[in-house]
């Protein structure tokens, strides 16, 4: 049997929590140091007073908008790491040597932090020039 709706059931503000991060907090769990930090931030808060406190939360902020950007960038390095290893251990049989040397030109394109489409350009123009080809005289023919 469906439990039954209520006017106050729709008052409640529905959870948007997004499945990877509703699955990250149950792996990581310590509901004992969520509680110490929720805590410590409302005694730090009162502690400073009301004149004060604007500073703390914009501290805050910054903090949690850094935290963010970099959980964000660690997660998509992995996956593009993940991504990359896959399509080299994926391609025919190449030997381990050939394999183990594109595995290593694939990370340290990842490393430099450009963009993968940056990156795939760098890969095709280097290999061009180890095969002894001409550059292109039109730049359009390499961005496509």
């Amino acid at each position: 049997m469906k439990p039954r709706v209520t006017y106050r059931a729709l008052e409640k503000d529905p959870s948007y929590e997004h499945p990877v991060d509703q699955t990250v907090r149950q792996r990581v769990g310590r509901r004992d140091l969520q509680r110490i930090v929720a805590t410590k931030s409302h005694a730090i808060v009162k502690a400073l007073g009301p004149r004060k406190r604007k500073l703390w939360f914009d501290f805050e902020s910054a903090a949690d908008e850094l935290r963010a950007k970099r959980e964000a960038a660690y997660f998509n390095v992995g996956v593009e790491q993940g991504i990359a290893a896959c399509a080299v251990h994926g391609l025919g049989r190449p030997s381990k040597r050939v394999r183990a040397h594109a595995q290593h030109v694939v990370q340290e394109l990842l490393r430099t932090g450009v963009e993968r489409r940056d990156a795939v350009k760098s890969a095709l123009v280097a290999a061009w020039a180890l095969l002894g080809g001409k550059v292109a005289t039109k730049a359009k023919h390499v961005d496509q």
